[in-house]
């Protein structure tokens, strides 16, 4: 196998963004291919590990330094150097969700490389153009769902004065059931009885019937507040329940305690490193400012319960009060009882026992909170030069979802040229919402149904169940990117393209190799 960033054709761009020479580079089986390692690389290895959920043992996968530190932290003005050593008995890769990037180096097997093989590495040296809340993940196969994710958090002065303390938590889904398993359930599901919820925490990961209508939980804009309301409703759509939720790896029996002070400030760096499952997050007894969505600055919302659906990342900050005590933050899974969350505890604090589910499912996640959300930092004023349509479509029988009647692997494209101002149109004709990223760039939510708004700077965009949403762009990073829906079941099934800018390096493009993705694991 060769380098996966050869260097011959680079764009001037890619050259410079890369930086003086250094390239990324594989090695197999010890043998190095390209640079000599940078000053202060980082290595992060991709190995199984152990982990206990409810008391029962099953092996993970994590992505982590020599020291057991989670993923990777670096200074904005160090830039990016890392070495992935995959440590796997099957291929993997690693994508550095959010960051804009020279495309070769995004992460994506058979879009941006060949996938990184059992005992090899590759290289990882760009400079840092964002700072904030990003996380990495595999984009191999289903191995996000074995928890093959880890946090990114891009440090500067001014985030680091955000608080007196910061806090990074990791959401995920965990089912006991092999991903693959789960797969082949969901495409040979069409047409089962209805499954009770008992059922399903019994068995591990399944469908899940519709439910009919009646009391759920739904976020509500009340008094300049974003707060929790019970409302009648059908809870939200979901095909996957899981056995428990996770944060930083641990459920909410054994939560994770984050020791605070009285009178403290803390900024709670929330990340949706699911695999299926969108969150409404509680923060109870403490008001909480949202000053971030996706790494990116937003005017400040007020309120105690908001929405992060898979993918995204908000920054909240609470202030401890000076009597001190144990305050929960919880997230709920989306049209679901299960819960997950952390504990921030002054010292000596008794925390209370929580319920192991709560009280009612949720609604879908809408666009209350999408709706209100404003951008520190829009994108400069101008005309779109091209619209690109993303009609997300599926079916249940035979489990296929859809890009513009589409179905992946194929070799259809979402064209633009560089220097364009690029505006894509969603409509959503499913009943279930798709979180939909954008890999290389950021974009502006600027219109939700028909509505135009100065909305958010982000990566990944939720399109609730019939609803119609234009993010806008400038295509300023040439190069092959994927576009998808970041439910790992749904992308893997045929919700995933690329925008290709016209001239784009296309030799690692190669659509047909990824069935073998799942077949592998």
């Amino acid at each position: 196998m060769s380098s996966p960033i050869p260097p011959d054709g680079w764009t001037r761009r890619e050259a410079i963004r890369v930086g003086l020479g250094t390239i990324a580079a594989m090695s197999l089986g010890g043998r190095l291919l390209g640079a000599e390692p940078a000053e202060k690389r980082v290595r992060l290895f991709v190995r199984e590990v152990p982990i206990m959920v409810h008391g029962r043992k099953s092996m993970v996968i994590a992505i982590e330094q020599a020291s057991g530190e989670h993923g990777y932290s670096p200074n904005l003005s160090e830039g990016f150097h890392v070495e992935v050593i995959n440590e796997l008995k099957v291929p993997t890769s690693v994508h550095w969700h959010g960051l804009i990037v020279p495309d070769l180096l995004d992460g994506v097997p058979w879009v941006t490389q060949e996938p990184i093989p059992p005992g090899g590495s590759m290289k990882f040296d760009f400079p840092l153009e964002q700072s904030g809340t990003y996380w990495m993940h595999s984009h191999y196969g289903l191995q996000e769902q074995y928890l093959d994710v880890a946090p990114l958090v891009i440090w500067t002065p001014e985030e680091r004065a955000l608080a007196d303390k910061q806090f990074v938590v990791m959401l995920s889904d965990f089912t006991f059931i092999p991903p693959a398993e789960v797969l082949e359930h969901l495409r040979n599901s069409a047409g089962m009885p209805p499954v009770g919820a008992n059922a399903m925490m019994q068995s591990g990961a399944t469908m899940k019937a519709a439910g009919e209508q009646g009391k759920v939980y739904a976020q509500a804009w009340e008094n300049g507040r974003l707060v929790r309301k019970v409302v009648e409703a059908k809870p939200a759509d979901i095909d996957v329940h899981y056995d428990a939720l996770l944060a930083n790896r641990r459920t909410l029996d054994e939560p994770d305690r984050l020791r605070v002070q009285p009178g403290e400030s803390v900024l709670l760096r929330l990340v949706g490193a699911s695999s299926a499952t969108d969150f409404y997050v509680d923060t109870g007894d403490l008001e909480a400012e949202l000053l971030a969505v996706d790494g990116e600055a937003v005017e400040p919302l007020r309120g105690n319960y908001f929405q992060l659906a898979v993918a995204q990342r908000i920054d909240l900050r609470v202030t401890i009060p000076h009597e001190g005590g144990a305050f929960p933050i919880i997230a709920q899974g989306e049209g679901t009882k299960l819960l997950a969350g952390v504990v921030l505890a002054t010292d000596g604090a008794t925390m209370k026992p929580m319920p192991a589910m709560a009280a009612l499912s949720t609604a879908t996640l809408d666009n209350t909170q999408e709706r209100r959300l404003r951008a520190v930092r829009p994108l400069a004023q101008r005309t779109a030069n091209r619209t690109l349509p993303a009609a997300l479509g599926g079916k249940m029988m035979g489990y296929i979802w859809t890009i513009n009647g589409e179905a992946y692997p194929n070799r259809k494209s979402l064209d633009v040229a560089a220097g364009e101002r690029v505006e894509i149109e969603f409509t959503n004709t499913t009943g279930m919402g798709h979180p939909m990223h954008l890999h290389g760039h950021v974009f502006q939510v600027v219109e939700i149904d028909g509505e135009r708004i100065p909305g958010a700077i982000r990566d990944t965009i939720e399109v609730p169940p019939g609803s119609r949403m234009k993010i806008a762009f400038d295509a300023n990073n040439p190069g092959i990117w994927a576009f998808h829906c970041h439910i790992v079941y749904h992308m893997a099934t045929g919700m995933f393209t690329v925008v290709k800018y016209n001239g784009a390096d296309t030799r690692f493009w190669k659509p047909d190799e990824t069935p073998k993705e799942i077949q592998s694991l």
